[in-house]
């Protein structure tokens, strides 16, 4: 998960710190003032001045609103503070107190006057309009950012005629420029986005015409997860990924799959970066207009079809702590998806799961949703009315026999869901001595906060068994010994690591033996042990832990102590020839032996370059992509 999300409209405040001459820092002086300093002109009528503290009273706010709208149109209002800039702040502030005015009339006729008054604005921006021509649009959008920032009331009424503000007559660079600072700077509720963005003729659908409620859609997972890729989904924004890495990196997958559909969730910014690359690489481009989507859209849905074939993306009804907006992802490839990719997919839709899960946790094969414990941790805890994982009752036995009744029902639901049986990757408690079931809950312990797809993967072989290839930190730390110094050279360029290549294999190597790597190592430990005896045929597979400590000052760590590189989390795809893709590593001695150890159960490894912010944030290539397979014959 991401730390660090700013508050609303955090960034209206950074760019009155940028730029002094905006409307904005006129706004914010006179809301420090609490003061009005204009001249009164002819027929305005006088207008309250601003507490010192909280919003406008009615009582003022409410009859000065009145004399405004009777006295003063929309026009004229736009050209008496395009002239006097300094009068706006306290004129918007009243009208968005009135605003909320309990007098449905009033209400109503602020309505009216402030969308008039926007619109009117917006006509006579010029088309090579500035930073401040922005702000000062936006500003009159929302009539009082701060507030809009503060006051849910507020906030719910002016999302209400937020999408008429825009009309699609205006120059698009202006439409689009409005629509991305609104979302950047807030962001505005997507439903408010997408009404405005409908108004103004920036995208093709609403997503919210393609919402069917889960029990309506009949969708299941078809796939066995392993089918021909009939579109690769990537989710490449300029807040985590450089242009050249997002060029080197999707140059690379073309490369590998010459015919399949690449579609790419992006910002203005990284469109901009790739233009000429778009066309060469032949990419579908969906503009994300600066909504804060992660790199990972491996987690926040997964892909099924209805019975004729349609495809319906699947949300995860649970909200992950800090990257909210994910929710969001599906909608926006809605949005925006190319009109072939449409009717292919059969007006594709869209619904919400009806039990928590991250895919980054569940591994799909042929005949079963692989698990462990910790994938059902959201519902688990939502059966017991915990907020955090009891571990201290593990010590007994009604605690732990509590805890796994709970998992075992999550376990259940999901299996409804993927429609498939769910099979765990290691042993759960039953009928063992206390004390080996308390240090069995121990043991599992350690692979909390890892993704599955991160530590372990299982490979469908023609004849219906299974391989799996385990993670080993042992292994990890043996191969970063044995590994050449220009592979760690390597290594400190691709996450720009501090120091030298010597320097980094120092801290690197010993690190495998932490506590945090003994306690993920038992984890692994246990499962291979586990899966070998359901007669899973077990390999295991370098796995590195790298300190933060590590990473450049100012790095994003997600208050995390580490990040994992891991030749596990990839994609498979079966065909003429059985393969897996992923991300090179930056280790190239690593690369080598996980194609060797892929080899061995009959799988080619196909490596790309990566997006090291999605190694660094604990992902990989699997959480960094989705796919749209082919049906199933």
């Amino acid at each position: 998960m991401l730390r660090g999300i700013r508050s609303p409209w955090s960034a209206v405040h950074d760019g009155v710190a940028r730029n002094g001459r905006t409307v904005l820092l006129l706004f914010a002086a006179c809301l420090l003032a609490g003061s009005l300093r204009s001249t009164q002109l002819e027929d305005f009528p006088p207008v309250p001045q601003l507490p010192a503290a909280g919003w406008p009273l009615a009582e003022s706010a409410e009859p000065f609103a009145r004399a405004l709208i009777a006295r003063i149109s929309p026009d004229r209002l736009d050209t008496v503070t395009t002239a006097n800039p300094e009068m706006l702040p306290a004129v918007l502030r009243n009208l968005g107190t009135a605003l909320l005015s309990r007098d449905p009339a009033l209400q109503a006729g602020v309505r009216t006057y402030a969308t008039s008054l926007v619109r009117i604005h917006a006509k006579r921006i010029p088309s090579r309009f500035s930073e401040d021509d922005l702000h000062s649009l936006v500003t009159l959008q929302v009539i009082d950012p701060l507030r809009y920032g503060e006051d849910e009331e507020f906030r719910r009424v002016v999302d209400t005629i937020l999408p008429q503000s825009l009309d699609s007559s205006l120059p698009e660079a202006l439409r689009r420029a409005d629509l991305n600072e609104l979302n950047r700077v807030a962001p505005i509720a997507f439903d408010a986005a997408e009404a405005l963005s409908l108004n103004a003729g920036l995208v093709g659908r609403s997503s919210a015409g393609r919402f069917v409620n889960f029990g309506n859609a009949h969708a299941t997972i078809g796939t066995k997860g392993t089918e021909v890729i009939e579109a690769s989904i990537f989710s490449i924004n300029s807040r985590f990924a450089a242009a050249d890495e997002a060029r080197r990196f999707l140059s690379a997958v073309r490369a590998s799959a010459p015919k399949r559909r690449i579609i790419v969730i992006g910002d203005t910014v990284m469109r901009a970066s790739l233009t000429a690359d778009l066309i060469r690489l032949r990419i579908d481009f969906i503009d994300n207009f600066s909504r804060p989507l992660t790199l990972w859209p491996r987690d926040p849905f997964f892909v099924a079809r209805a019975s004729d074939g349609q495809v319906v993306f699947v949300n995860r009804p649970n909200l992950q702590p800090g990257r909210e907006e994910d929710a969001n992802m599906v909608r926006v490839l809605l949005q925006g998806l190319p009109k072939t990719l449409d009717t292919q997919w059969k007006s594709a839709r869209w619904t919400s799961g009806t039990t928590p899960f991250h895919n980054g946790q569940v591994l799909l094969t042929p005949q079963a949703a692989w698990i462990s414990i910790h994938s059902l941790e959201p519902r688990v805890l939502e059966l017991l009315g915990r907020n955090d994982v009891p571990t201290a009752e593990f010590q007994s036995a009604q605690g732990i026999a509590s805890y796994i009744n709970a998992v075992r029902r999550a376990a259940d639901e999901l299996a409804a869901l993927v429609g498939r049986p769910v099979r765990f990757v290691h042993d759960l408690p039953g009928t063992r001595p206390l004390g080996a079931e308390s240090e069995l809950m121990a043991t599992l312990g350690g692979g909390a906060g890892f993704d599955l797809d991160s530590v372990i993967t299982l490979l469908p072989k023609q004849d219906g068994s299974l391989d799996a290839l385990i993670g080993d930190l042992s292994l990890g730390a043996e191969l970063g010994a044995g590994a050449p110094g220009d592979d760690w050279q390597a290594f400190q360029k691709t996450y720009g690591l501090t120091g030298d290549e010597k320097s980094v294999r120092t801290a690197v190597v010993p690190f495998q033996r932490s506590d945090a790597a003994a306690g993920l190592q038992r984890f692994l430990d246990r499962c291979a042990k586990a899966l070998s005896a359901n007669g899973v045929h077990v390999r295991r597979l370098p796995l590195l832990m790298v300190p933060s400590s590590l990473l450049q000052a100012g790095e994003e760590r997600m208050d995390n102590p580490h990040f994992l590189v891991t030749w596990n989390n990839v994609v498979l795809e079966r065909g003429a020839a059985d393969h897996a893709e992923g991300f090179a590593s930056g280790l190239p001695s690593g690369d080598q032996a996980a194609r060797i150890a892929f080899k061995a159960s009959g799988y080619g490894l196909a490596l790309f370059p990566p997006l090291p912010r999605s190694v660094v944030l604990n992902g990989g290539y699997r959480c960094a992509s989705n796919e749209v397979r082919a049906v199933s014959q």
